[in-house]
C-alpha cells in the first residue's frame, strides 16, 4: 500500500478495498500535520456551535423566560425552531462546500452565528428570539458538513477518530457552559444594567466571531486545491502529491460537482434511510440533553447556582467515552456494533430516569445516557460518510441523516412537557432508540449480505483470469456500487 501512494503517478485513481496497512513515516508525518492543520480548528467551529446552541438552556434558569414574559409552549418553540433552520440548510451547506472555499464556508457561518448569538442578548420579544433561533440554525447546519470535508482528507478508518476529536466539543461545551453560566451569574448579575443570561451571550458570541475569522485565515482549503496551489502547512511537492493520491484513494474524485443522478440514487437507497434512524435517535439524545438538562437538575431542588454545576457530571462521562470508543472502533474497523452498544447504554439510562425518583439513580440515568450518545454520535455519523461514495450522494445521505436529526429533535422540544418525572419524554426517547437498534440491526444485515455478493463476484471473475471490467470506473460514476468497494460493518 505504501507504494501505491509513493510510487505511483498522482494523476491515477487508485481503489484499494482494505486500508488496514502500515504506514510509512513519511505518511505518518502528513497525517500528523493534517491532524494539526484541520481537526483543532473544526472541533472549535462545533464547541462554539454547541456552546451557542445550548446556552439557551442554561440562560432559562438564569432567567430568559420570566423577563422575556414566555410561556413554556413558547419557550419550547424557540427551541423548535433553531432545528428547523438547521434541518432547512443542511443539504445545501454540504453541496455549497464544493463551489466555494472550505476556509470561507467555516470561517464566515462560524462568525455570523457569533454575530447573531450576540444579537441574541439584546433582543426583547418572542418573535425576534424565533428568528434568531433560526439563523442560529441555518449557520451552524455548516459545522456539521465537517464530516463530508473530513472524509475528503482522510481513509473510511482514520475518519472516525477524527470526527470524535472533532465532536468532543460537544460534551466539553456542555461542561464548560455550565461553569460559564455559573461564573456570569455569580458576578456579571445586573452589571451596567444588563442581566446575566444576556451576559451570558455576549461572553460566548464574541469568542466565537474571533475564532470564525481564525478560521477564515488558516483552514487548508479541499486536498485537490492544496496539491495544486499549496498551503503554509504543505509546501513540500511530495507532500502534496501524496494528499490528492490519498484522497483519491478514500473513494473522492477532486473537484467533483453536484450530480443530479447521485442525489436521486441516494433517495431511492434503503441504507441511507435506515442509517438515518440511527443517526437520529442517537443526535436525538444528545439535543434533548443539551437543552433540557439544567431544567431537569433543577427539579432536584437545587439553586440555580448549583444546578450549572451539577450539569457538568453527566458531559464528564461523555467526555471520557466518545474518543475511546471511536478510537476503538477505528482500530477494529467497526461501526455498526459499537453504535448498538452506545444504543443498550442509552436504554438503560432511559430505563432508569423512568423506574426511580431517587436522585442519585436519576443522575445515573444521565450519566448512562451521555455516555451512550456522544460516541455513538460520530460512530454512526462516521457510518453513513463511509458507506456512500460519490460526493453528491454521500452529502444526500447526511442530509436525509440531517433531516432525521432535525425531525427527532424538534420531538425532543414538545415531549418533556410533564414535569417533574418527565414519563412522555423519557418514553418517547426510549421508543426511538429502540427504534434505532432495529435500524442498525437490519443495515448490518444488509452489508454483510451485499459484502459476500460482491467477493463472490469478485471470486468468479478472478477464476477465470477476468477483471471485473467496471473496476477501471470512477467513484463517482457509479457510487458506492463500485465492484471494489466494501461497506464497514
Amino acid at each position: 500500500m505504501d507504494e501505491h501512494i509513493e510510487n505511483t503517478d498522482p494523476k491515477e485513481v487508485i481503489r484499494v478495498p482494505n486500508f488496514k496497512y502500515a504506514r510509512s513515516p513519511r505518511e505518518q508525518r502528513l497525517i500528523w500535520k493534517q491532524d494539526l492543520a484541520i481537526v483543532p480548528l473544526l472541533a472549535g467551529c462545533f464547541f462554539f456551535a454547541y456552546l451557542d446552541r445550548t446556552q439557551i438552556g442554561n440562560a432559562r434558569i438564569m432567567g430568559l423566560e420570566t423577563d422575556l414574559g414566555l410561556s413554556s409552549s413558547q419557550y419550547y418553540n424557540c427551541l423548535m425552531m433553531f432545528f428547523v433552520g438547521y434541518m432547512v440548510f443542511e443539504l445545501p451547506a454540504a453541496l455549497t462546500l464544493r463551489y466555494l472555499p472550505a476556509p470561507v464556508v467555516f470561517g464566515f457561518s462560524v462568525t455570523l452565528f457569533g454575530v447573531v448569538a450576540c444579537c441574541v442578548a439584546a433582543m426583547s420579544s418572542y418573535a425576534v428570539l424565533m428568528v434568531l433561533r433560526v439563523l442560529i440554525g441555518l449557520f451552524e447546519a455548516v459545522v456539521q458538513t465537517g464530516n463530508l470535508y473530513l472524509a475528503h482528507w482522510y481513509y473510511p478508518n482514520e475518519v472516525g477518530t477524527r470526527a470524535a476529536f472533532f465532536y468532543l466539543p460537544a460534551p466539553i461545551a456542555g461542561a464548560i457552559g455550565g461553569l460559564i453560566a455559573y461564573g456570569v451569574q455569580g458576578h456579571l448579575e445586573n452589571s451596567h444594567g444588563i442581566r446575566a443570561w444576556r451576559w451570558l451571550f455576549i461572553v460566548e458570541g464574541v469568542p466565537t466571531i474571533l475564532w470564525g475569522l481564525l478560521v477564515l485565515a488558516i483552514l487548508p482549503k479541499f486536498p485537490e486545491v492544496v496539491a495544486k496551489r499549496g498551503h503554509w502547512l504543505f509546501r513540500q511537492e511530495d507532500e502534496r502529491e501524496m494528499i490528492l493520491q490519498r484522497s483519491k484513494t478514500a473513494r473522492n474524485e477532486p473537484e467533483s460537482k453536484a450530480k443530479s443522478s447521485q442525489l436521486w440514487l441516494a433517495l431511492k437507497d434503503p441504507k441511507c434511510w435506515l442509517q438515518a434512524m440511527a443517526v437520529g435517535a442517537v443526535c436525538l439524545n444528545v439535543a434533548a440533553f443539551g437543552t433540557f438538562l439544567p431544567t431537569f437538575i433543577s427539579l432536584f431542588g437545587f439553586s440555580p447556582l448549583m444546578t450549572q454545576l451539577y450539569t457538568i457530571i453527566p458531559y464528564a462521562f461523555g467526555i471520557i467515552t466518545l474518543p475511546i470508543g471511536n478510537v476503538l472502533a477505528d482500530r477494529y474497523d467497526r461501526k455498526g456494533i459499537p453504535t448498538l452498544i452506545c444504543l443498550g447504554v442509552c436504554l438503560i439510562g432511559y430505563i432508569l430516569l423512568l423506574s426511580s425518583t431517587n436522585k442519585v439513580v436519576l443522575m445515573a440515568g444521565c450519566c448512562f445516557v451521555s455516555a451512550g450518545a456522544y460516541p455513538a454520535v460520530i460512530l454512526s455519523s462516521a457510518w453513513v460518510l463511509i458507506s456512500n461514495a460519490g460526493y453528491t450522494k454521500r452529502a444526500t445521505a447526511w442530509a436525509i441523516a440531517q433531516i432525521f436529526i432535525q425531525c427527532y429533535s424538534i420531538i425532543s422540544t414538545q415531549v418533556y412537557t410533564d414535569a417533574p418525572r418527565f414519563f412522555k419524554g423519557h418514553g418517547t426517547l426510549l421508543g426511538l432508540n429502540a427504534l434505532g437498534v432495529v435500524a442498525v440491526l437490519i443495515t448490518m444485515w444488509m452489508f454483510n449480505r451485499e459484502n459476500k455478493r460482491r467477493d463472490a463476484i469478485a471470486a468468479d471473475f478472478a477464476s477465470r483470469g477476468e477483471i471485473n471490467p467496471d473496476t477501471h470506473r470512477s467513484y463517482e460514476d457509479l457510487c458506492d456500487k463500485h465492484p471494489d468497494f466494501r461497506y464497514t460493518l
